[in-house]
């Protein structure tokens, strides 16, 4: 929205959101960015908007990152602490969230009762990739603590963070899909960051430039589905996918592989190769592509389709999706920690609940 000042110009707020994680317990880790520009003198000028924007770009006055732990069945936020952003005017959402995982525990073992803790954390790349910082911010110690540890990558690598980060076995998950992950226990008072190779002949020798990159995440996924972590990859002619033995041996296991020809048999998609949309959580045996419009239900071990559906333009934000469980236990649960929370109507939605927290943010 726009409204003039006293100096007459005209000033814009932009508000961008996305959902960054989600825990093994069903908790979501949401990132906003709030925008503040000011029109130039000539911006009312009849100019079709791609000509305006050249001629009276607007000015970017400030921005602000804000994450937050969210209940998604109760609508209940928390608000991390803020980063020290020496840069955060020129730097972009993408850039800003990238690398945010949320890990979420219970009492004793297993996933069945409510998290007693949680540890966001976000790893970026510093010193041209020689090494990693890693920002962390315990529930049970309400502040947020940096450290910064030697990249296990080899030398001359550098990780590409475009992948979501997941929680598995008490330990975040950084992936990059032309080499491998990188794990971590963000509770630790030590903590190591321990490499897990992709399969051998999945390796990439050497460093992918950005849009190598880009296009290779369409085409790799990892994931965690059944309690297993689990990799898929698809080329023009085959579907894999692999479970890891345990992240200490670093092997994997070749489960499934499956034509893609013999995939569409009714010639409609024979020439298209298919993205992965997501490995399903619950069945380590279903893998989510996508195909242009077309989002499909692939059964791996049948090595059949078991559903399809088609998106319309409105729909599709992006090829791929962000499983996330909601145990009963949300219900009643409240997120712990000695952050700031931010409570909304339990029927609120998701959108309501940004919202409602960028409003109070400015009060």
């Amino acid at each position: 929205m726009s409204k003039p000042p006293p100096d007459g110009r005209v000033y814009s707020d932009m508000l961008r959101s996305r959902v960054l994680a989600a825990s093994a317990h069903g908790f979501l880790l949401l990132g906003t960015l709030k925008s503040r520009y000011r029109a130039h003198p000539l911006s009312g000028l009849d100019l079709p908007a791609e000509v305006l924007l050249k001629v009276a770009p607007l000015e970017l006055l400030y921005r602000k990152f804000t994450r937050f732990v969210c209940n998604p069945v109760s609508g209940q936020l928390f608000r991390l602490p803020e980063f020290e952003e020496p840069e955060e005017k020129t730097l972009t959402f993408a850039d800003g969230m990238a690398g945010m995982g949320l890990l979420t525990q219970a009492d004793g073992e297993g996933l069945n009762g409510p998290p007693k803790r949680y540890a966001a954390a976000q790893l970026t790349v510093v010193d041209g990739g020689r090494r990693l910082l890693l920002r962390r911010f315990p529930s049970v110690a309400g502040d947020g603590a940096e450290l910064v540890l030697p990249s296990p990558l080899p030398p001359q690598r550098r990780m590409h963070l475009g992948h979501e980060v997941l929680d598995f076995g008490g330990r975040l998950w950084w992936v990059d899909v032309s080499w491998g992950a990188v794990c971590v226990d963000p509770f630790s008072d030590r903590p190591e960051l321990c490499p897990v190779e992709l399969p051998p002949d999945s390796m990439l020798p050497n460093q992918q430039g950005e849009t190598e990159m880009e296009q290779l995440v369409q085409r790799r996924h990892m994931g965690v589905s059944a309690g297993r972590l689990c990799y898929a990859e698809v080329d023009p002619l085959h579907i894999r996918s692999f479970v890891l033995d345990n992240h200490q041996s670093g092997r994997w296991t070749l489960e499934h592989q499956v034509s893609v020809p013999d995939l569409w048999r009714n010639g409609g998609n024979a020439k298209a190769t298919p993205s992965i949309a997501a490995i399903d959580p619950l069945n380590a045996d279903a893998l989510h592509l996508s195909v242009d419009k077309i989002h499909v239900s692939l059964d791996m071990r049948k090595r059949m389709i078991e559903g399809s559906v088609i998106l319309d333009a409105s729909q599709l934000g992006s090829g791929c999706y962000l499983p996330c469980l909601l145990p009963s236990f949300l219900w009643s649960s409240t997120i712990p920690g000695k952050n700031k929370t931010l409570d909304t109507a339990k029927n609120k939605t998701l959108a309501d609940v940004l919202v409602r927290s960028d409003k109070q943010q400015a009060k």
